[in-house]
């Protein structure tokens, strides 16, 4: 006659079942830290500047010294991509091409919902761009008219001395905004610093603005993306270099 099996023993044997295929990997469901293991892809805006410019082909800079510390510090190899526009470096992070993105993009950024920031790289101004001969760095220089304000700048706009007293008008289109002020239909644009040096042309320049507030650049990563420690690590790890402090 067969001994009856205790149920306390066989579910002893389930959960040593279920502990031996977790420590073999069976039950692991660890994400994925890159798209394709081993490779890093970053997305750079080329903004000709110290942040990011391209030199033989290849991205150099201070967004590019971060991404090759980042895949120092990870193991990764790196694939580099450069874009011409910060919209097209989102539309980029957000069809999954890229594991990490650099574009100067700052922290309040209503564009960057969806997706996870790092800790600052850098700080940027504000910008007045007006008609060519026309210098202007506070708005309490500009007399009745309107002040035209881009999505960039939209965001701290409220923390601008003098702001309250003048009417401003939000654009989407920084170009649109260019030919507005080079044809006098408002006064004055305040942008962001990459805006202000993709704006300047022979009807328009910019300067910047006087106590401007300043916002953190940061690096963009999928939503949830793993990377985010290494990133902020990595910037930290090139602060102190920057600052001469040995690690």
């Amino acid at each position: 006659m067969k001994k009856p099996i205790s149920i306390i023993a066989m579910l002893c044997t389930a959960i040593l079942s279920a502990s031996l295929l977790t420590s073999c990997g069976g039950g692991s469901s660890k994400v994925p830290a890159t798209m394709q293991e081993g490779v890093l892809k970053v997305g750079i805006v080329n903004g000709g500047d110290r942040f990011a410019n391209s030199m033989a082909g290849a991205p150099v800079g201070i967004e590019a010294d971060i991404a090759n510390r980042v895949a120092d510090v990870g193991g990764y190899a790196i694939q580099f991509s450069m874009v011409d526009t910060s919209d097209a470096l989102l539309a980029g992070m957000l069809n999954g091409e890229y594991d990490l993105g650099f574009g100067r993009i700052t922290e309040t950024d209503q564009r960057i919902g969806n997706l996870s920031i790092s800790s600052g790289y850098g700080k940027g101004s504000l910008y007045l761009a007006t008609p060519k001969r026309n210098y202007m760095n506070c708005l309490s220089a500009m007399q009745a008219g309107t002040l035209g304000v881009s999505v960039q700048a939209d965001a701290i706009k409220e923390e601008v001395k003098g702001i309250d007293t003048i009417v401003n008008q939000t654009y989407t289109d920084t170009s649109l905004l260019s030919a507005d002020i080079a044809s006098g239909n408002i006064l004055a644009g305040l942008v962001s610093e990459r805006e202000a040096v993709s704006m300047i042309s022979d009807t328009v320049q910019a300067q910047e603005l006087l106590d401007s507030p300043k916002e953190n650049y940061v690096a963009l990563m999928p939503a949830g993306s793993p990377l985010l420690n290494t990133v902020n690590d990595a910037i930290y790890g090139y602060r102190l270099d920057k600052a001469g402090i040995a690690q």
